[in-house]
């Protein structure tokens, strides 16, 4: 009896494991991951599930919860992925998507906040805005300007002046 009970202890030990990220593998269905896990144990193949509508892929190094079925270490199952160098600081009940490079989606306590560190591109065959517009920089349309500065010709041969 004690001995079946040391083994259940030790099943359930085994069932759960933090790590360190080696590797990721997002060339099949599912997202497969090398990790380290305690004394240098290394499992490759670890299988990452991610929420519906969601996914990543990871920098080494990210920390990872790892589930091992019935205790089993050959049968993995990551639950979580993060990485403490690129997450950000949110205000209680807060919201953000994030990469590594900086670029965001936060929903803020006051506003939804978009950053884009080198572009932002919406494809969609109709977009509607329902409130105010404010653009600081040039406006452009189907390669012509039409922003603060741009002028029409004028009906007399010349130009126009610019919008005030």
């Amino acid at each position: 009896m004690q001995q079946q009970i040391r083994t259940l202890g030790n099943r359930v030990m085994m069932a759960f494991a933090r790590g360190v990220l080696r590797a990721v593998s997002d060339s099949t269905a599912r997202q497969t991951l090398q990790v380290e896990l305690l004394r240098g144990e290394l499992r490759d193949g670890v299988e990452r599930m991610q929420n519906y509508g969601f996914t990543a892929h990871p920098h080494p190094g990210a920390d990872a919860a790892i589930a091992f079925v019935a205790g089993n270490r050959e049968q993995g199952i990551a639950l979580v992925v993060d990485d403490r160098r690129y997450r950000l600081k949110l205000q209680p009940g807060e919201v953000a998507m994030y990469d590594d490079l900086g670029n965001k989606i936060q929903l803020l306590r006051d506003r939804v906040q978009i950053t884009a560190v080198q572009a932002l591109e919406i494809v969609t065959p109709n977009v509607t805005i329902a409130g105010n517009v404010a653009i600081t920089g040039t406006l452009t349309n189907n390669g012509k300007d039409v922003g603060s500065t741009h002028t029409h010709p004028g009906d007399s041969g010349g130009t126009t002046g610019a919008p005030n």
